[in-house]
């Protein structure tokens, strides 16, 4: 009994003593930071950069396609400037070969088919006028072919007005030539090597040097401001301002005002075979101008501005233009007699020449200012009449705007997207084009 009494006593000792016991807190030491990474100096990454291809060699076979989509017909310029347009193409294509073809891409047309199908369309249009009717016509009766360019950016040109005299002095000091008799254009496709070197130019343009080896034709340098065509009796006339001389070699053809009030008429007569580089694009690279001030009007008011420019601006573009004396209004390579807002300029390389074509694009709205205050969509039949040094591939158009005060504004400021399209009066059920044969394009390039 007392052992019973004795551990009962010990147990409720043990259980006092604990409930007796003080709380301790338990210290947690904090995380130990890690102790920095070192720095690694990576060698700089090189970026390959994705290959680009190249651009599109282009070529009268693959510039033009037939296109199975047909353009909502419309023309915002008077019928009779058209059937004049059509008129004076066909005036030129009846004293060529009737055999001799046309390219209209992988087509080939002969000259004979191009006059039917553009007198079809000269007789429709002169029965039915620019209306719902003889749209409906067109695209039920011909064939449109577009051009293969992802994207045709449209310029102007127009026909400028200078002032001239056809003797020199301090008031007219700079000559406008006519063509040099020691300039030599050479057909590369008469050689052997063309046909095996893929991209060679169909022509080049040079003199014979005194070693009897052809070289490179004068330059813009040589000729304006080193006058090595000088004492040669090639000037034609002579103007007031170089400026509008440069800008005339651009436009291809002019009307020269002489010191009596009488005008005489100038247009291309070749070129030195030195490739067209913008003036444009020199002034921004050089950051002499911002782009709004990239116009024809903004570019001109800067170099007559800052005359010191003039020698190096000008000279930045080699190619040179020599003019003869024509007894009409601008005259295209073609050598019809070129139609305002219906005569366009191409590459006659790759389109038919005189053809019947449709464009697409946008031009300026004009405020009270002369100022534009928008651009407004068209459409327009055009006869393709003309080509330019500066209109090379299948994306390039350039619109013939006459002269006057609004041409000059509005080929001053046009360089708009749009589309281009030739036609061609669709065959008979059962009959094909032509196979490939020898082209008609056969004009020199402005």
């Amino acid at each position: 009994m007392n052992l019973k009494r004795l551990l009962f006593v010990c147990l409720a000792l043990t259980v006092l003593s604990f409930s007796c016991t003080r709380y301790r807190k338990i210290y947690v030491a904090p995380p130990v930071k890690p102790p920095p990474l070192p720095t690694i100096t990576l060698p700089p990454m090189i970026v390959t950069p994705q290959l680009i291809p190249p651009p599109i060699a282009w070529t009268a076979e693959n510039a033009l396609q037939q296109d199975p989509i047909i353009p909502e017909l419309r023309d915002d310029e008077p019928a009779q400037m058209l059937l004049n347009a059509v008129d004076l193409s066909l005036e030129k294509f009846t004293t060529m070969n009737r055999a001799a073809v046309l390219r209209f891409g992988a087509e080939s047309v002969p000259v004979d088919r191009l006059i039917e199908s553009m007198k079809d369309f000269r007789t429709k249009l002169a029965e039915l006028g620019l209306g719902e009717a003889f749209f409906r016509y067109i695209r039920e009766n011909f064939v449109f072919f577009s051009s293969s360019a992802a994207q045709v950016v449209f310029t102007g040109y127009y026909e400028p007005l200078l002032r001239g005299s056809r003797r020199e002095s301090p008031q007219f000091p700079y000559p406008l030539y006519g063509r040099p008799n020691d300039l030599v254009t050479v057909d590369l496709q008469q050689f052997y090597f063309y046909k095996e070197q893929n991209g060679l130019p169909n022509q080049i343009k040079g003199r014979v040097d005194a070693g009897n080896r052809l070289v490179p034709y004068l330059s813009r340098e040589e000729i304006d401001f080193k006058s090595r065509l000088t004492g040669r009796g090639l000037e034609i006339v002579w103007i007031d301002s170089l400026v509008d001389i440069f800008f005339l070699h651009i436009q291809g053809s002019g009307i020269v005002q002489l010191e009596d009030g009488s005008k005489i008429f100038v247009g291309y007569a070749d070129q030195n075979g030195l490739p067209f580089r913008s003036l444009g694009k020199f002034l921004l690279e050089k950051q002499l101008i911002d782009r709004s001030q990239l116009s024809m009007q903004g570019m001109k008011e800067f170099l007559k501005g800052h005359p010191e420019t003039i020698p190096e601006a000008l000279n930045s573009n080699p190619s040179y233009i020599f003019f003869q004396i024509n007894s009409q209004s601008a005259t295209g390579t073609f050598g019809a007699r070129l139609t305002p807002w219906r005569s366009i300029a191409t590459d006659q390389r790759l389109f038919p020449l005189g053809a019947l074509a449709y464009i697409e694009c946008e031009k300026p709205v004009f405020d009270k200012e002369k100022r534009i205050s928008g651009w407004e969509k068209f459409g327009r039949f055009v006869l393709n009449q003309d080509t330019g040094g500066a209109i090379r591939g299948a994306d390039r158009v350039d619109l013939f705007t006459g002269h006057g005060e609004l041409s000059e504004l509005v080929a001053g400021n046009m360089k708009q997207k749009g589309r281009l399209f030739f036609l061609l009066k669709k065959q008979p059920s059962g009959v094909t084009l032509n196979s490939a044969e020898p082209s008609a394009n056969n004009k020199n390039s402005k």
